[in-house]
């Protein structure tokens, strides 16, 4: 199998993140994309492909996210420095790094109907464009996020001749939603990946599966392609933990996408056989859609000993998905997330 990389997914180094209400190292660090190669190497049986600049990124970015919110990443840093967000916090001893300071709350926003993002300062804006505090913007986050997608891009061009590609993201994607980054994530790999094969395919409703198998709700996925009958979303994720706010078995799309959301909430603590079982469900479920490419969101936080999740899967567990996933027999592209 080949794994495309970029060494650009590295300089994307946040000084820290908000867990709890403290400030911590960030989790989702270079540390664990370099470990993550090191041990795809190491196993011998891989063939690594450095993506190149042949694609068009933007191109395809922008047919998942709006114009507003790519000329927020584009500009969030050198604009917050310029207007006085770069404060030396000597305790935390770190970098700057964008982090909103207010979150405009739904009731402000129904008094504010009119409310321009673009018209905010920019220490404002940030909170109009993320969910959370993990998502720390730096001088060099723009790079490495267009450098992620063109990682995704890249392998799902090797899709042509390949049956299986392993795309090694960094950052993440599955949270970022059209207008909105969050939990690590700034553009929706996975999302940029799927709508690049409908459109460079002369069927622009090219049937492609998406599954989701990161211990959190991949929200954002979910949120694009919802009214969507052209992409089944199908997850498997920690019942009431992160995101909190989607993933319920009630969300099933809306409009022409109503059916092709599919999700599977499972309890905190959830074991090898339980998990294996409601793959099984899951594979069923996109043998029935038909897709032409089945996308898949590996997020590996599913593991008994994550730092920030509570399934107990064993290393053996992971052979068992693999098989469950082979047995769907179409070209297979596999995207880091957590």
């Amino acid at each position: 199998m080949k794994v495309v990389y970029h060494t650009a997914s590295l300089i994307h180094d946040p000084p820290f993140e908000f867990i709890s209400g403290q400030p911590v190292p960030y989790f989702e660090s270079p540390a664990r994309w370099l470990t993550i190669k090191r041990e795809l190497e190491s196993a011998g049986t891989f063939e690594f492909v450095e993506a190149d600049d042949t694609i068009d990124v933007l191109k395809y970015v922008s047919a998942v996210h709006g114009a507003d919110y790519l000329a927020y990443l584009v500009t969030a840093y050198t604009r917050w420095v310029a207007d006085g967000g770069d404060k030396s916090f000597s305790r935390l001893e770190a970098q700057s790094a964008v982090l909103p300071e207010a979150f405009p709350h739904p009731q402000v926003l129904a008094v504010a109907a009119a409310i321009d993002p673009g018209a905010l300062s920019p220490i404002a804006r940030a909170g109009f464009y993320c969910f959370d505090l993990s998502c720390p913007i730096t001088e060099d986050t723009y790079p490495s996020i267009v450098a992620s997608a063109r990682v995704a891009l890249h392998a799902a061009q090797l899709l042509a001749t390949e049956r299986g590609v392993f795309a090694l993201c960094r950052p993440p994607g599955h949270h970022a939603g059209t207008s909105v980054c969050g939990g690590y994530c700034f553009i929706n790999n996975i999302a940029v990946a799927a709508r690049f094969l409908q459109r460079t395919n002369p069927n622009p409703n090219l049937p492609v599966a998406i599954l989701d198998i990161d211990y959190h709700h991949g929200n954002g996925t979910q949120e694009i392609f919802y009214s969507d009958s052209s992409v089944l979303y199908v997850s498997l994720h920690a019942q009431n933990d992160y995101p909190y706010f989607t993933g319920s078995a009630a969300e099933r799309g809306a409009g022409a996408g109503l059916g092709s959301t599919i999700n599977h909430p499972l309890p905190r603590g959830t074991g090898d056989d339980a998990y294996c079982a409601a793959l099984a469900d899951a594979v069923a479920e996109i043998n029935a859609f038909s897709p032409a490419y089945v996308l898949v969101s590996l997020g590996v936080d599913t593991f008994v000993d994550d730092p920030i999740s509570d399934f107990a899967l064993s290393r053996a567990c992971y052979a068992r998905m693999g098989r469950a996933i082979a047995q769907l027999r179409r070209p297979t592209l596999f995207v880091l997330e957590g």
